[in-house]
């Protein structure tokens, strides 16, 4: 009986249905079911993956990679998947060990032939730690270059679909990586069809509560992700990694830098690597530890540590910039931003508490940490203190 005091009563069938954009069928459909529940706790995203500890790739959500052909998008995909399989690769570091103490990676290649998946594979193993030539449960490849279908009416792009819907249900991945995604959709420049295959990722990754990755090229010698289907991933997606090359003239050396062109979390800073051709089929080496042209982070926090009363706290990153600039010397914009990701990334400065933001103010401002700078009240007086 309680319970059917809680229940709506059902709609008056006298009520007449308002004509308000009748043509969509709106007055029939509940949105009950989508209403969120200000009663459930608030839980942090799960990232899937920390850079020097800036996490990631959250369950949930899907991602990009993207770069101009032969930039390094597959080799930085190894990276991450390395680093899923073993704990860490390099400053990447597997973020879910206590929640999710064996991963399962599952990665499905559209586009290379039987050769370069192999030693896809094999870099990945190699790069684990893992013994070659062995099957493994937990990391598992699929090769949808060849997929066809038998149906008239199923596309081999379509049949693409398919066989990732079924894997994922089988193999009960933590991370799928689908390189490249172009490949299971039949034209990247329909709206209608790109979006819904978007909706579908989105869709998927949500029920299973994966990080899911979609390679998509760039537009030969332009930044944009190619066609509706670039387009549209690149507004739904929770980051996007962008991969380039640069061939040193002399000695033939190719660096290749990993940077996320967008984050709804801290920004993680940029990296690069080379490719050790110690095996056959290649290994990235990560070259670098701090994403900046200063690599002595003990330097920066010293130009905060002089220049903390140089400005108001909490302060903009604008005006943290100053202090390097007049603190340190520091003149090119690109090093004031790259000390200033260090800045970030080893936490001397921080995001100021929520409830100390004024009223109106849309973007958070930054405090000294308190941690590394103890004596500090980067708020100033005491009677200005927010607690």
């Amino acid at each position: 009986m309680e319970e059917e005091k809680d229940k709506l009563p059902p709609l008056d069938s006298s009520v007449p249905v308002p004509t308000f954009l009748a043509s969509d069928n709106w007055f029939g459909v509940e949105p009950e079911p989508y209403r969120l529940d200000f009663t459930e706790p608030y839980e942090p995203p799960q990232f899937l993956l920390t850079w020097n500890d800036v996490g990631f790739a959250p369950l949930g959500g899907i991602h990009a990679i993207t770069g101009q052909s032969g930039n390094g998008k597959t080799m930085t995909i190894a990276q991450f998947i390395a680093a899923i399989l073993c704990g860490d690769f390099g400053n990447l570091h597997y973020n879910l060990s206590e929640a999710i103490p064996e991963p399962r990676v599952l990665y499905i290649d559209t586009e290379m032939e039987k050769a370069n998946t192999i030693a896809m594979k094999n870099r990945v193993l190699s790069m684990a730690g893992r013994r070659i030539g062995e099957n493994y449960d937990d990391f598992v490849v699929l090769m949808l270059r060849e997929a066809t279908s038998d149906k008239k009416d199923v596309s081999a792009a379509v049949m693409r679909w398919r066989l990732t819907l079924k894997a994922i249900y089988e193999y009960n991945p933590t991370a799928v990586f689908i390189d490249g995604l172009l490949d299971v959709v039949n034209d990247f420049n329909s709206n209608t069809e790109c979006q819904e295959l978007i909706y579908k990722c989105m869709q998927a990754a949500t029920h299973y509560n994966i990080s899911l990755w979609c390679l998509v090229h760039q537009n030969p010698g332009a930044d944009k992700l190619v066609g509706h289907l670039g387009s549209m991933l690149e507004r739904k997606v929770t980051d996007i990694f962008e991969t380039k090359k640069e061939k040193n003239p002399t000695t033939g050396t190719a660096t290749f830098t990993v940077s996320q062109k967008k984050a709804r979390g801290r920004d993680v800073p940029d990296w690069k690597f080379q490719v050790e051709n110690t095996k056959v089929w290649g290994e990235p080496a990560q070259l670098n530890t701090e994403p900046s042209l200063n690599e002595k982070p003990e330097q920066i926090k010293e130009w905060l540590q002089v220049g903390r009363f140089d400005i108001d706290w909490p302060a903009t990153k604008e005006k943290i910039k100053g202090i390097f600039k007049s603190r340190g010397g520091v003149t090119s914009n690109p090093s004031l931003l790259d000390n200033l990701k260090v800045a970030l990334n080893r936490r001397f400065i921080i995001e100021q508490p929520p409830e100390t933001r004024k009223k109106g103010q849309t973007h958070p401002k930054y405090i000294l940490n308190p941690e590394e700078f103890p004596s500090d009240d980067p708020f100033g007086p005491a009677e200005n203190a927010p607690f």
